[in-house]
């Protein structure tokens, strides 16, 4: 790939944009985070700090903007048992590495849910669409967005490398 920015005439923002572009990245709105109508909110972060909501939308971006297995991974396993208790990080660093074991393994996972994160700000959001317990040590899904994440997973095209791809979990009431 190669692009050319002419300092002369090309704006930063300009530049920045034809670079995001050419990595696949989204492109930031002007002005800063689109507006999200109440009715298109999938799930809002609970919690006493106004996070930002989740349309579907954004769910779907998300999974879209995820290029490694091992980010995909993560969702797949959070999303195969939405709703409480959640999955314990420790189950999910093993299940994402599994030739790692304890500390190694969590370190591994810490990398993942980074680019994760990262992901996730480029859509305006606060982190990943999963509630994290820091105390309990454990990711929960909620079944509405579980659905969408799964359904925008089987149309990732990296889904046929994922451990499970052929065998998607199905959504109980």
């Amino acid at each position: 790939m190669r692009f050319t920015i002419d300092t002369e005439t090309d704006s930063y923002e300009d530049a920045i944009r034809t670079v995001r572009a050419a990595y696949g990245k989204p492109q930031p709105v002007p002005g800063g985070r689109p507006v999200v109508l109440p009715e298109d909110v999938v799930w809002k972060p609970p919690g006493p700090f106004d996070h930002p909501a989740w349309t579907e939308e954004m769910l779907r971006s998300w999974v879209k903007a995820l290029h490694t297995v091992e980010e995909l991974d993560v969702v797949w396993r959070v999303c195969a048992e939405p709703g409480p208790p959640g999955i314990r990080g420790q189950v999910i660093a093993e299940y994402i590495s599994p030739e790692l074991t304890g500390k190694p393994a969590l370190t591994a996972l810490g990398l993942v849910s980074r680019r994760m994160n990262t992901a996730a700000r480029d859509l305006w959001t606060r982190g990943m669409p999963f509630v994290i317990d820091e105390v309990k040590r454990t990711r929960t899904v909620d079944r509405s967005v579980a659905a969408i994440l799964l359904d925008a997973l089987s149309e990732h095209p990296l889904w046929p490398r994922l451990r499970h791809h052929s065998n998607p979990p199905a959504l109980g009431s």
